[in-house]
């Protein structure tokens, strides 16, 4: 559902949305909790794309439960239109994983946003180092800048 695109910095992951009636709101725009789902769908495939199925990551033991999220509005998107989900991760994962995302809609920002979500124990509900084939992998993608 999505693929990795070279920048001067070095990668990002670009994930496409196409915008549905159910994702508007009474003023004809994408209802702002609405990007909340789009980040996840872009970071779970991000994930899928990279070799680390997060279905599989949660059988083998690790969550990876959303602590913080942070979202800047600059223009709506509007029924039907296909907007990209543009995702990197600002820093090496540790026992967190920090993710800048952008909304764009062609060249126009639309959302900016900052996840922050931590590598948890299934079994103790502890939080736990990344697992190192994960960070290994996203680092040597490219996929890892400020």
């Amino acid at each position: 559902m999505g693929h990795f695109q070279a920048t001067d910095g070095g990668k990002v992951h670009v994930h496409d949305v196409r915008v549905r009636y159910a994702d508007t709101d009474r003023m004809d725009m994408v209802y702002h909790g609405t990007y909340a789902a789009y980040l996840e769908a872009a970071r779970v495939e991000m994930l899928r794309d990279a070799g680390f199925v997060y279905a599989q990551m949660e059988q083998e033991g690790t969550l990876l439960p959303v602590v913080q999220l942070d979202l800047t509005y600059k223009q709506p998107a509007r029924y039907d239109e296909l907007l990209e989900v543009h995702t990197h991760i600002t820093q090496p994962p540790t026992s967190k994983l920090e993710l800048h995302c952008e909304v764009r809609r062609g060249t126009d920002l639309l959302v900016v946003g900052r996840v922050v979500l931590v590598f948890v124990d299934g079994k103790s509900g502890r939080p736990k180092r990344a697992p190192e084939e994960l960070a290994q992998a996203m680092s040597a993608m490219g996929l890892v800048r400020s």
